[in-house]
Parts: structure tokens; sequence; C-alpha cells
């Protein structure tokens, strides 16, 4: 296991169970049992991406700290990887090395912020990203593993571990892992990579920094517009656990988006509603200490939307059927970077 960039390290055991254990002993675990990242797995890993080892795949400049390749693919053995997910985590780490301050507010914020994946693409099936049931619960080795990984690389890597780098006041069960895959099949609208210039043959990695997603229940809700008062009372709450306004990802289930289709709704139409029927009064703000200043007259009725605009608010297709629910995700003051996925020729 490589604990740190100076090098890597091998630890002798006698058997699995006592590897698991040495792996506790070491602090290597995020408090659940981890694969012993024995070599041969990690350089199965390694191989399948075509790389040494040797590749900077993430740095904390501040911290003066980087992860390599092959401290990742440990991480991602112990996380209960394939090597098949290995250019997601490529991709993924690549993408906030270029957002040093997203990297650095996941490692340490006291807010407890984590990093949300958001997959698209064929890669999806190749691999079984779930995109329907439970999305961010449970049960597909695919979307558990590959942010299972992600918060290893920042235990390992970072040294994020609680009470050290890692200041999170509450903490968040979504440290553990967020990785979810859209529901492109079953979407009335186009995908997320698509929409963002990606062709729909490519497959994407969407990064952000947020909070776990809030369940927005609407099971009664049989109008499209008694769903977005839904999405909009629950996005007025939601921002106080980050910024106003911020960026979001809005996760529509299934029969939210029939509902939606229905009604002729777009993507665009649903920002729209929720960019006018979401905001707070500048009164609100400032009595919450959202924003500074003593509270004036006409504060309330000034007004302020979730989102510093439209294209602030992302929207996807996914989760299950059974039950009209969707999610949201704060992002608070980061910005998501969807970028594509190369994917190595075998």
């Amino acid at each position: 296991m490589t604990a740190h960039a100076e090098g890597s390290r091998l630890v002798e055991t006698s058997d699995t169970i006592e590897a698991i254990e040495e792996c506790y002993r070491l602090g290597w675990t995020d408090g659940l049992p981890v694969v012993p990242p024995t070599d041969y797995k990690v350089r199965e890993m390694l191989d399948y991406a075509g790389m040494s080892g040797e590749e900077v795949l993430l740095e904390l400049r501040m911290r003066r700290r980087f992860v390599t390749a092959e401290q990742v693919a440990a991480c991602a053995v112990m996380a209960g990887c394939l090597p098949q997910y290995f250019p997601i985590l490529n991709t993924a780490l690549k993408a906030l090395s270029q957002e040093t301050n997203v990297a650095h507010s996941v490692a340490a914020s006291t807010s407890s912020p984590v990093p949300v994946l958001v997959v698209n693409g064929p890669i999806r099936h190749q691999i079984g990203i779930n995109c329907t049931h439970g999305i961010f619960g449970p049960g597909a080795r695919a979307n558990t593993t590959i942010g299972r990984t992600i918060r290893l690389v920042f235990i390992n890597g970072f040294d994020a571990r609680v009470g050290t780098l890692d200041r999170g006041t509450m903490g968040d069960p979504g440290k553990f892992s967020l990785c979810i895959g859209e529901d492109e099949e079953s979407s009335p609208w186009e995908p997320l990579h698509v929409e963002l210039g990606f062709g729909r043959e490519e497959s994407t990695v969407t990064v952000a920094s947020g909070h776990a997603p809030l369940n927005v229940n609407s099971r009664y809700g049989t109008t499209a517009e008694s769903i977005l008062l839904s999405f909009a009372d629950t996005m007025r709450s939601a921002a106080m656990a980050g910024g106003w306004p911020c960026q979001w990802i809005l996760v529509i289930g299934p029969e939210h988006a029939l509902t939606f289709k229905e009604e002729g709704l777009t993507k665009t139409s649903i920002r729209k509603y929720l960019m006018e029927n979401a905001p707070r009064s500048l009164k609100e703000l400032k009595s919450m200490g959202m924003h500074e200043g003593e509270i004036e007259p006409g504060d309330e009725s000034k007004l302020e939307s979730p989102a510093r605009g439209p294209e602030d608010i992302l929207i996807v297709a996914a989760g299950g059927d059974g039950g009209r629910y969707s999610s949201i995700i704060n992002l608070a003051m980061f910005r998501a970077k969807t970028t594509r996925i190369e994917i190595p020729s075998i």
C-alpha cells in the first residue's frame, strides 16, 4: 500500500483477515473493512489504464502534497473497484486537480462537503453504474466503490482524517461515497453531457463538491407546478447548508419526469420557474446572516434567486419508480466540471 507520495510501503501479514486488521491499525480505512491492496492487484489496476504508477493525478498545493496513480490504484483496490472503473477515477481526480479550492474544501472544510460524481455515456452500462432504483444507497458495486475510492484517496494521500485535516463539524454520510449515473434511456430530455456539448456516444464524469442529497417528497402533487413548488421550497432550505446563491444538481425521478413530459416542460422552463419562484428576500438573508449588513427599508421586497443564473441548475434524470420522489444536491460555492473519460484500448 502506498500511503504517501514519497514511495511505496509493503506490509507483510500472515493471512487475509490479519491483513484487513493491519489496514485498520495503519489508519488506511474509512471505518469500514478494506480489500488488502496486494501488489499484483494494484498492478492490474495500473496495467488496465496503461499507467506506470508515477503519474500525478491530484495535487493539493496548499498542503504541498500530491497523489500518484499508484496510490490511487491502491485505494481503488481497497475500496473494492475493478480495473474497468479506473478511467473514471483517473478523469475525476484530474478534474479535481484543476479546481484546487474544491479539492481542498472536500478534504478540510468545516461544512463537510463531499465529492459528487455523475456519470454519463456508454461507460455506465459497460461497468454497471446504477442509474435507477436506490441510486444514492448501497448495492451497486461500481457506484459505491468509485465514490469510496475518492474518500480513501483523501484519507491516505492527504491525511484527511477526522480531527486532523478533515475538520468537518457535523460530517456527512456522503463522505463514504456519492457517485451516480444518469438514466439517459428513460429521460424526456437530452442527457447532461449532451446538453453540455459532448457527443451522446462519449462517456463523461461530472465532478463537484456538494452536500448530501435532500429528498423532494412530492408524492401527492399531480401537476408539474405542484412538483416544482416542492423543489422550490426544498431549495430555499437546502441553500442554508452552503451559500446563497449557489449551484445545484436536480435529480428528477422518473414519475416526476413523466409529469413534466406530459405537460411539455423542458429543462429551460424548469430552471426558469425555480429562478422565479425559489428566491428569498434580502431581509430573510440578512436575518439569517447569509448576507452582511443591517436590514433596511425595502429589503423585504428585494428578492435573490437560489442560483446565480439558470445555467447553475444542472438537471439529470435518475432514480427508481414506485414513488413520486426526486432529490436535490446543493453544490455550495463550488462549480461542477464535466470531463470526457478516456477509455483505454484493450
